[in-house]
């Protein structure tokens, strides 16, 4: 990597998560719920998480909403259907012909799809240009792709964010989670350390400081979709965690100790007190 903060357009997906010598957000929020033990598993090259139906939903998603953003094509376009001649008994895609039809079709920029997947995918998208605040963010998006390496605190970071607009950032999230429990998964993916870390390395490029509106699209029906910002303090304080576990990163990486002081010993189990409430007694 040369002289940073770098952005560059259009770098695939895969280059980007090769360039193993920066770090980026899933890498810190990995480190801050597992500490040493989970820096060294990743700094020996290894992942966290495979991956899932889940996280798969989430990148065709991506890739449908980002192609809307260029305003070349509509929903149909990036959907393609695998006829029935590719497919096996019972329409098993395990053949020969439906990997080949496959391939070609992920090569245009298109998403696999039968009948079922490409209506949820279709669905998603329509609810999320009903929205006006998200079809805000599409329509003001200058750049997708955008990859982007800096140097935050004197750490060596990238980051890839989902919409670039002029003067700001977004971000899109498919989820299954009520909207009255979202901030759990706020909290679990490290979403507030996203923003912290996107918008240091926004700064890093130039820009000015900028709150970043997250998309969120439910995954299941009715296919609803939200904008919020994270409030402010919430960011604040993952910022402070940011920087703690950078420095905490940067020690081990130095010194090679990853284990905590206390490994190897017997300690006594933290159980929050919400969890240890004692039962009440009637009289």
């Amino acid at each position: 990597m040369d002289t940073l903060p770098k952005k560059i357009i259009g770098m695939p997906m895969s280059d980007y998560q090769a360039q193993n010598d920066l770090d980026s957000r899933s890498f810190f929020v990995a480190v801050l719920k597992g500490g040493g033990p989970a820096q060294q598993w990743l700094d020996r090259g290894h992942r966290m998480f495979e991956g899932n139906s889940a996280t798969s939903l989430g990148s065709d998603f991506d890739t449908l909403i980002m192609g809307l953003c260029e305003g070349h094509h509509d929903i149909d376009h990036y959907l393609a259907i695998a006829p029935a001649d590719v497919l096996g008994v019972d329409g098993r895609r395990g053949t020969k012909a439906y990997k080949e039809w496959e391939a070609g079709v992920v090569s245009k920029g298109k998403i696999a799809c039968n009948e079922e997947y490409a209506f949820k995918l279709r669905t998603m998208a329509e609810s999320l240009l009903a929205n006006p605040a998200a079809l805000k963010c599409v329509k003001e998006t200058v750049e997708t792709q955008v990859s982007v390496f800096c140097e935050i605190n004197g750490h060596r970071v990238k980051v890839r964010p989902d919409g670039c607009a002029i003067d700001y950032w977004w971000d899109l999230k498919s989820t299954s989670a009520p909207w009255d429990t979202l901030y759990r998964s706020v909290f679990d993916y490290g979403y507030a350390e996203q923003e912290w870390l996107y918008v240091r390395a926004a700064m890093a490029l130039g820009m000015d400081h900028f709150r970043m509106p997250f998309v969120f699209v439910h995954s299941v029906p009715p296919f609803d979709c939200q904008v919020f910002y994270l409030p402010q303090e919430v960011v604040e304080e993952a910022g402070k965690r940011m920087e703690r576990v950078m420095e905490e990163v940067r020690l081990r990486r130095e010194t090679g100790i990853y284990t905590p002081a206390s490994y190897g010993e017997i300690t006594e189990l933290v159980i929050p007190a919400w969890a240890n409430k004692k039962e009440e007694v009637l009289l």
